[in-house]
């Protein structure tokens, strides 16, 4: 039987992410649910009127604090994330990109990581996550949330995922 290679098992935990969208009004999207209608408003609401990328400066690579084998590697990554997060925010404020920051969360609430939703056409997005080193990125169409690769060498998968879909 084969192993997975780490990013395939990274891959796999994306559809379970719960957004939680740090605007007024709050707004929380469970990304394993059927999008509701109310959560479309919610998201005109704060400004996302079109389609748009979710995605993180944090983790390059598909790595997390988690993975550190001692503290001091946890802190130091959490202090880059801190600074490529910064980083990124500055850039899209310069460029008078629209965004509003959202946390990608497991469903647990024990990972969460530090996101932004920015409103760019599905290219631009997909070679900012790329450029930030990530695996994947989430898109909304309008309609539907999808998983996208950027460096992950996936299909992209519209979310929910079907019952069964192991992907």
């Amino acid at each position: 039987m084969e192993t997975a290679k780490p990013d395939q098992e990274k891959w796999k935990q994306y559809p379970n992410t719960v957004l939680e969208f740090s605007t007024a009004p709050a707004l929380r999207i469970d990304l394993r649910k059927p999008l509701e209608s109310e959560a479309v408003e919610g998201l005109r609401a704060i400004g996302l009127t079109g389609p748009f990328a979710v995605l993180t400066a944090e983790n390059p690579c598909g790595e997390n604090v988690e993975d550190a084998p001692t503290d001091r590697q946890a802190d130091a990554r959490e202090e880059r994330n801190e600074r490529r997060t910064g980083r990124l925010e500055a850039e899209l404020l310069r460029r008078g990109t629209t965004f509003a920051r959202v946390d990608g969360v497991s469903p647990d609430g024990s990972y969460r990581e530090h996101c932004l939703a920015i409103l760019l056409p599905e290219d631009q997005a997909v070679e900012l996550a790329k450029q930030l080193d990530q695996l994947a990125l989430f898109w909304f169409d309008g309609e539907a949330f999808w998983l996208l690769p950027a460096e992950a060498d996936q299909a992209p998968t519209r979310l929910p995922r079907a019952p069964g879909d192991r992907a």
